[in-house]
């Protein structure tokens, strides 16, 4: 062991340093997260990853209501020999929808890199065995490769969602619903790249997440938090959205095939793009809201390291007063000749 102080050699059970005298204080780990190494970079991966979660489970319960909306649509379309659907009543509500969650998802792949390169600073020399605990490079990047590809997904929603329905003159939604009614008839021919692009990005997706986990799996067993760390449940909702984004796009892709008289493969189409709009959508409210609190965990990660402190003593503890004007013994003093007459004149001398 080493004095922090002077980097003297100490013994185990030293109280203070043999070389400088300073105090040795043992503490077994920082009382606050802040006093950790690149506490404010992973602080502000932990604020942007909290923000982009909360957008995501605001974007989660506005499909909820706009699915809501659509409920009586749904029962006459199913019901009624004619089959249509009505999308302007919740044109505004489904664009913010189709919107925010490029933001969201956006500010997460963002926090997702900041937060990689905020545990590479995580580290502390053990003052016992001299070996440095850390997060290894090899693990910090996982994050940094889930935030790249959470952002390779806002870029290809943002391509079929919006670049490519524009091109057609329509929105994702409306030609969705126009595949239901009349099948592939009634949309254009960029309908196919979509759905491929819709399935390239939902794969995308939970090989983000599966990064993630795999970061908190790969951190090592010194780095603690005072709440559990795994995002398991983001990685479940995204391996469910891959099954249910592979179901519907199947049809338009020509993989199984379609028709609209009401058969087996139109209500398995339609079975799918429910499931998108209802349970989808609520178990991405609990994902990302179980996310957030994940972020808030890797804001406060810290190493279960003992830190070593050396106080120096200071050079004079005596009080100020008469003790002080004496001076020190041990120290040499000012000397001065004695008075002369001359000094003397005017001063009533005591015989």
């Amino acid at each position: 062991m080493k004095c922090p102080n002077c980097m003297g050699p100490i013994g185990p059970d030293d109280r203070t340093c043999p070389s400088c005298g300073a105090v040795l204080v043992l503490e077994k780990k920082p009382n606050r997260p802040e006093e950790e190494n690149g506490w404010a970079v992973r602080h502000l991966a932990s604020i942007m990853g909290r923000i982009g979660c909360a957008v995501m489970v605001a974007q989660n319960a506005l499909v909820l209501v706009a699915s809501a909306f659509l409920i009586p649509q749904a029962i006459s379309f199913l019901n009624g020999p004619s089959r249509t659907v009505d999308l302007t009543g919740i044109a505004t509500l489904l664009f913010v929808a189709n919107t925010i969650d490029l933001v969201g998802l956006g500010l997460i792949s963002v926090a997702l890199i900041v937060l990689g390169v905020g545990s590479i600073f995580l580290r502390r020399r053990d003052p016992f065995t001299e070996a440095e605990v850390m997060v290894p490079t090899s693990t910090a990047i996982f994050p940094m490769a889930a935030g790249l590809l959470v952002f390779l997904w806002v870029l290809l929603t943002a391509v079929w969602r919006i670049g490519d329905p524009a091109q057609a003159g329509s929105t994702a939604a409306e030609i969705l619903a126009n595949y239901a009614i009349r099948g592939p008839a009634g949309v254009p021919p960029v309908f196919g790249s979509m759905m491929t692009l819709w399935v390239v990005a939902a794969i995308v997706l939970v090989a983000g997440s599966g990064c993630l986990r795999m970061f908190v799996h790969r951190l090592p067993a010194k780095i603690v938090s005072g709440r559990p760390t795994r995002p398991s449940s983001w990685l479940y909702f995204a391996v469910v959205n891959l099954i249910v984004t592979i179901g519907i796009a199947a049809f338009p892709l020509g993989i199984v095939a379609y028709d609209t008289s009401g058969g087996p493969a139109q209500i398995a189409f339609l079975t799918f793009l429910a499931t998108k709009l209802t349970f989808v959508p609520l178990l991405g409210a609990f994902a990302y809201w179980s996310l957030l609190t994940r972020f808030d965990v890797f804001g406060k990660l810290s190493l279960l390291v003992p830190v070593l402190k050396a106080i120096p003593r200071r050079a004079s503890t005596a009080p100020e007063g008469a003790a002080t004007m004496r001076g020190d013994p041990g120290m040499p003093t000012a000397w001065a000749p004695p008075p002369s007459d001359d000094d003397m004149v005017g001063i009533d001398r005591v015989k």
